[in-house]
């Protein structure tokens, strides 16, 4: 069963939000009679207040930091630091997250789940002792899909695509998105033979499905001659990958190892972007200057934490029964790999 809200009360007692927030504190502005009958219905209800927003109100009507209003940004890494650079090439959702969360009135903390001696019942009495009511999942390591936690104790969401079980509301960046409006790009630039290349040991499934499933959809609309079939294999090691490029001779690659490929290219004889141009689909490092959609990250943990914080202020908890996805589009990037072509005659 669902912990009572405020929602709820008012509901119960025909009266706004504010109102019954303003009798649970026994404000003068309400009727003493409005205030004992909402208090009433409150203990037969067995409302209880929830500590983050509690914190959170009182931050915002004193102007002084809410030192307790806590949420944990928890990671399952086989190191403690492992999920974020230069231990990863992923990029690190936290600092956005951590500077949204303190814009409203919170402050976000880092749990590690594979510390030695640390077990999910240890970590979820952990977290409920400290008092903290929500959980920022952050995104796990490769072949890591799902998590243990007293997930019905805490208003929950995950960073990214990576945690399967439980299904949380999260936030991630749009794959999808990614290589359509990536095969449009190219496509008003003048390239027709459009290949894709990703690997799947250094994916996670659901980011290479919706990679290649934005392609697949987007392909349809070119003539059959120049649909470029796509290059699953391992980017590892250069023969396949130009063994397939030689084959299919593309005009332009969406490519997930852009920095790697480009150097394969240049050593076999081909420049970029003289004799082909490369869409990157991570480009989570624009100073490079390749062409593709950069997702912010500091926008996806901002976008986390809101949704966190809004769930803890309905006092959500645990795995919803409809799972939201919150999907970043991104900003393209021109960058040097992806110029124009020339019309042709």
């Amino acid at each position: 069963m669902r912990p009572v809200t405020l929602q709820d009360l008012a509901d119960r007692a025909g009266v706004h939000r504010t109102t019954v927030s303003l009798a649970l504190r026994d404000h003068p502005r309400i009727p003493a009679a409005t205030r004992e009958r909402i208090q009433q219905l409150a203990k037969e209800l067995k409302y209880r207040a929830n500590p983050l927003v509690t914190a959170l109100m009182r931050s915002r009507r004193t102007g002084n930091a809410a030192k307790h209003a806590v949420l944990a940004y928890v990671t399952h890494h086989p190191t403690r630091f492992g999920w974020r650079p230069p231990e990863t090439v992923q990029p690190d959702f936290f600092p956005g997250a951590a500077a949204r969360a303190k814009d409203l009135g919170y402050k976000l903390e880092h749990f590690w789940m594979a510390e030695p001696g640390m077990s999910p019942a240890r970590l979820s009495d952990i977290l409920s002792t400290r008092g903290i009511h929500g959980v920022l999942v952050g995104r796990l390591p490769a072949g890591l899909r799902q998590l243990n936690l007293a997930w019905e104790r805490f208003p929950c969401v995950a960073l990214g695509l990576t945690l399967e079980s439980p299904r949380l509301h999260h936030v991630a960046e749009n794959h999808f998105y990614t290589t359509r409006h990536s095969m449009q790009q190219c496509l008003d630039r003048g390239y027709r033979r459009i290949g894709f290349a990703f690997t799947t040991p250094n994916l996670y499934p659901r980011v290479g499905d919706r990679w290649l499933g934005g392609f697949l959809c987007q392909q349809l609309q070119l003539d059959p001659g120049d649909r470029v079939p796509p290059f699953s294999g391992s980017l590892e090691t250069p023969a396949a990958f130009l063994a397939w490029f030689e084959r299919w001779k593309p005009d332009a690659i969406l490519i997930s190892r852009a920095e790697r490929v480009r150097e394969w290219l240049k050593e076999a004889g081909c420049r970029v972007p003289r004799d082909v141009g490369i869409v990157d689909l991570r480009n989570e490092q624009p100073d490079l200057g390749y062409a593709g959609l950069y997702h912010d990250p500091s926008k996806v943990g901002a976008l986390a934490v809101e949704m966190l914080i809004g769930q803890a202020q309905r006092s959500e908890n645990g795995p919803p029964h409809d799972p939201h996805e919150v999907l970043l589009t991104g900003e393209w990037l021109d960058g040097t790999t992806l110029p124009s072509r020339p019309l042709k005659p």
